[in-house]
C-alpha cells in the first residue's frame, strides 16, 4: 500500500472532505484531525483550517463540513495562480470547496426550472452564467496545486470517443410499415429527396447512410482511437426510434462492436424509461441477454436524467460508468472539470462506486446552436482541446452515427470529426 506524503489538517474529517482530496491527491494523503500528530508529521502539509499551524493554509468554507443541502450565491472570485475562481457566499476562495460544489453537482439538486424535456437547462449553470463553461476549472486549480506544493504527477492529456446509435439504420431493418408510413410521410411533405433515397437504399441497394460502421472502423484503426458505443433497446416511442432489439441484424452489430478490440458497448436508456424504473430494469436486461459486457456503461438518450435518481436506479442495476454529464446547447465542463470522478449522492451524503465520466463537445453543438462553418468549427475544436491538453485532462466527445452520415443537414460534416480524432492521437 502507498504510504501517504500529503498530509492535510481539518479541525473534522467528513465525508465531503474526504471525497474531494480523493479527487486532488487519490491515495497520497492522510486526513488528520489532531493537531500533535499533524504537527509531527513528515512531508508535504495543508492547513485546511482557521489555526496558526505549518504547510499551506486553505481557510476552509463551511460546505465540506454541512450535510445539508442549501441556496448558495456563486459568482466569480480573484484569480487565484493564474486561474479563474469561484466565490461561494462571497467567501474567500477555497479550492476545495468550490470544487465540491462543481464535481458534487450541488446547483441540481436545489430547485431550477426545467427545459422542454424537464431536464437541467445549461442557462441555469453557474458556469454558463459566469462565462466559465468552457473552463476545466478544477484541472486547472489542480494543477496550480500541485505546483505551489511542489507535487509531481502522473495527470496526462486523454481523448475519447463515445458515439450513441440511436437509429443504426435510416431505412433497413425498421419493416415494412414503418417503411411504407415514412414513404408516405415524406410523399406528403413533399420531400422528393427523401423518396428518392428511401427507394434507392431499399430497392436499389445504396447503402443505408445512417449504417456507416465501415468508415468508423477504418478512421479509428488508423489512429487507434478508443470508441464508446451506446445503443438505444428499448420500445418505440415519440423519441426512441431503433430497430426491435430482437432483430438478428441488429444484434449482430452489437456483437460486431464489442469484438472490435478498441470498442466497448454500453446502455442507452430510452426517453421512456428516466421517468419508469421498470422500463430501464427491462432495457437492461434486454441488452446484457445479447451482450453481458453492455450492462455496465451507460449514457441517457436526449441526456435525461436528474440528481439523484437516475444514478441511485443505475447503481441499482449494477451500472459501474456513466457518461452523460454535458449539455447539448454547450461545449464545456458542466461539472467544471476534465476528468472521470466519482459520483457523490447529495441525498445519503456519501461517495458511491458509480464513475461518471463527462464529455465536453458534442457534434450537434458548433453545428445547430453556435451556427459555425465547418473550418470555424474545427479551429474551435482544435482550441479547446489544446484547453485540455494544458491541464493533462480528458477531452471526451459525443458523436452518433447519424452525424457520421454525410447525409441530410450532416453533409460536410464529417471532416469536423476526423479532425478531431487525428488531433487528439
Amino acid at each position: 500500500m502507498t504510504q501517504p506524503d500529503i498530509f492535510v489538517f481539518a479541525q473534522e474529517a467528513t465525508s465531503r472532505l474526504t471525497y474531494v482530496l480523493d479527487l486532488f491527491f487519490g491515495n497520497r494523503f492522510a486526513l488528520i484531525s489532531n493537531v500533535d500528530v499533524y504537527q509531527s508529521a513528515t512531508g508535504i502539509k495543508i492547513n485546511y483550517s482557521d489555526q496558526q499551524l505549518p504547510g499551506y493554509q486553505i481557510i476552509p468554507n463551511s460546505l465540506l463540513f454541512e450535510s445539508n443541502l442549501r441556496e448558495i450565491n456563486v459568482g466569480v472570485g480573484p484569480d487565484w495562480f493564474n486561474c479563474s475562481t469561484l466565490s461561494l457566499d462571497d467567501k474567500p476562495f477555497d479550492v476545495f470547496a468550490s470544487a465540491f460544489y462543481l464535481v458534487s453537482r450541488y446547483e441540481e439538486y436545489l430547485p431550477f426550472e426545467p427545459d422542454d424535456h424537464n431536464r437541467f437547462p445549461a442557462k441555469a449553470s453557474c458556469l454558463v452564467k459566469l462565462g466559465l463553461i468552457r473552463k476545466p476549472m478544477v484541472n486547472q486549480w489542480r494543477k496550480a496545486l500541485y505546483k505551489e506544493l511542489g507535487l509531481s504527477h502522473d495527470f496526462k492529456f486523454e481523448y475519447l470517443s463515445t458515439i450513441d446509435v440511436d437509429q443504426a439504420w435510416k431505412y433497413h431493418n425498421k419493416g415494412f410499415l414503418r417503411n411504407l408510413g415514412g414513404l408516405w410521410r415524406d410523399w406528403r411533405s413533399g420531400d422528393n429527396d427523401l423518396v428518392s433515397q428511401r427507394i434507392d437504399v431499399l430497392i436499389k441497394g445504396r447503402p443505408d447512410p445512417f449504417y456507416n460502421f465501415d468508415y468508423q472502423d477504418k478512421l479509428h484503426n488508423q489512429f487507434g482511437t478508443t470508441v464508446k458505443y451506446f445503443v438505444q433497446v428499448g420500445k418505440r416511442g415519440d423519441y426512441d426510434k431503433n430497430t426491435d432489439s430482437g432483430n438478428q441484424s441488429f444484434q449482430s452489430l452489437i456483437h460486431r462492436l464489442v469484438r472490435h478490440e478498441q470498442c466497448s458497448v454500453g446502455l442507452h436508456p430510452s426517453y421512456q424509461s428516466n421517468s419508469e424504473f421498470h422500463i430501464l430494469l427491462q432495457e437492461h436486461q434486454t441488452i446484457t441477454a445479447i451482450e453481458p459486457s453492455a450492462g455496465v456503461i451507460s449514457r441517457q438518450h436526449f441526456l435525461k436524467h436528474r440528481f439523484p435518481v437516475t444514478y441511485q436506479r443505475l447503481i441499482q442495476l449494477g451500472v459501474r460508468e456513466e457518461y452523460t454529464l454535458g449539455y447539448t446547447s454547450h461545449s464545456g465542463f458542466r461539472a467544471g472539470i476534465a476528468d472521470r470522478f466519482y459520483f457523490f449522492d447529495l441525498e445519503n451524503n456519501e461517495k458511491t462506486d458509480l464513475l461518471l465520466v463527462p464529455f465536453c463537445y458534442m457534434d450537434i453543438t458548433p453545428l445547430h446552436y453556435d451556427k459555425l462553418s465547418l473550418e470555424q468549427a474545427i479551429d474551435d475544436m482544435k482550441r479547446f482541446m489544446d484547453e485540455v491538453r494544458s491541464v493533462d485532462g480528458l477531452f471526451c466527445s459525443l458523436w452518433h452515427n447519424e452525424s457520421l452520415s454525410d447525409d441530410g443537414r450532416w453533409q460536410g460534416w464529417r471532416p469536423l470529426y476526423e479532425e478531431m480524432v487525428a488531433y487528439g492521437e
